[in-house]
C-alpha cells in the first residue's frame, strides 16, 4: 500500500467507516458521481483507490486524509435535496453502525453498551476512527443527552450529521427504546461547537 505522508496538522480518518459507507451506498444509489471523484482525486490515486474493487479499494485499517472523505461524501450527496440527504445519512448510518458494532468494533461496543458508559468512554471510541477532535456525550437527565463535537479540524457538515446519527444508532443497539436525535448547533453555522440533542425511552 502506497501511503501519503502528511503533516501532524493534516487530520485523518480510519478507512473502516468510509469502506462500509461506500459498500452500502453502492447497493442503494448510483455510484457514478463517486466513481468520477475517485478516478480523478489526487489523494485517491496516492492511496490506490480503485472503483472496480470492493469498497473502492478502501482498507478498513488504513488512515486516510479527511479531505478525501469530504470529497467522496460530497459527490454522493450534493445533488440531493435536504430531505433526501437526511434520509440517506440516517439510513447509511444505521447500516454502517450495525455492521461495525457486530464486526470490527464488537469488543469495543461491549465497553460502551449503556448510555452512561458510552458517555464515559466516547473519546476513546472516537480515537479509533479519528486522529483529531474532542468528542463528548453528556447525560443531561434520564433519557436525554447532548452529543458534542469540538476542536475537530476534519469537520464536515455531512460527516458531522453522521456522527450524531451514529450516537442515535449506537443507543438503539443498546435497546433503550425509541431513540431520536436533533442537531441544534453546528460550526458551519457559526457556532463554537457542534451539538445535537439525543433522546431515548429511559427505563424506569
Amino acid at each position: 500500500m502506497v501511503r501519503l505522508f502528511m503533516s501532524a496538522e493534516s487530520p485523518r480518518m480510519k478507512g473502516a467507516m468510509l469502506a462500509e459507507y461506500l459498500r452500502w451506498y453502492s447497493a442503494h444509489y448510483d455510484v457514478a458521481p463517486v466513481r468520477r471523484v475517485i478516478e480523478t482525486d489526487a489523494d485517491a490515486r496516492v492511496f490506490g483507490l480503485d472503483p472496480s474493487r470492493p469498497t473502492f479499494g478502501i482498507v478498513t485499517s488504513e488512515w486516510y486524509p479527511a479531505t478525501m472523505f469530504h470529497r467522496i461524501v460530497d459527490a454522493g450527496l450534493s445533488h440531493l435535496s435536504d430531505a433526501e440527504r437526511a434520509k440517506l445519512l440516517r439510513d447509511a448510518t444505521d447500516a454502517v453502525a450495525a455492521t461495525m458494532l457486530n464486526g470490527l468494533y464488537a469488543v469495543l461496543f461491549t465497553l460502551v453498551a449503556t448510555p452512561e458508559r458510552y458517555s464515559r468512554h466516547i473519546q476513546r471510541a472516537w480515537r479509533q476512527l479519528h486522529d483529531t477532535g474532542e468528542r463528548q456525550v453528556r447525560i443531561v437527565r434520564a433519557g436525554e443527552a447532548e452529543s458534542i463535537i469540538r476542536a475537530w479540524p476534519a469537520h464536515h457538515r455531512y460527516l458531522c450529521q453522521m456522527v450524531h446519527e451514529t450516537t442515535r444508532a449506537v443507543f438503539s443497539h443498546m435497546r433503550v427504546g425509541s431513540v431520536s436525535v436533533e442537531q441544534e448547533r453546528c460550526i458551519d453555522d457559526g457556532a463554537p461547537e457542534c451539538v445535537a440533542r439525543v433522546r431515548w425511552s429511559a427505563r424506569s
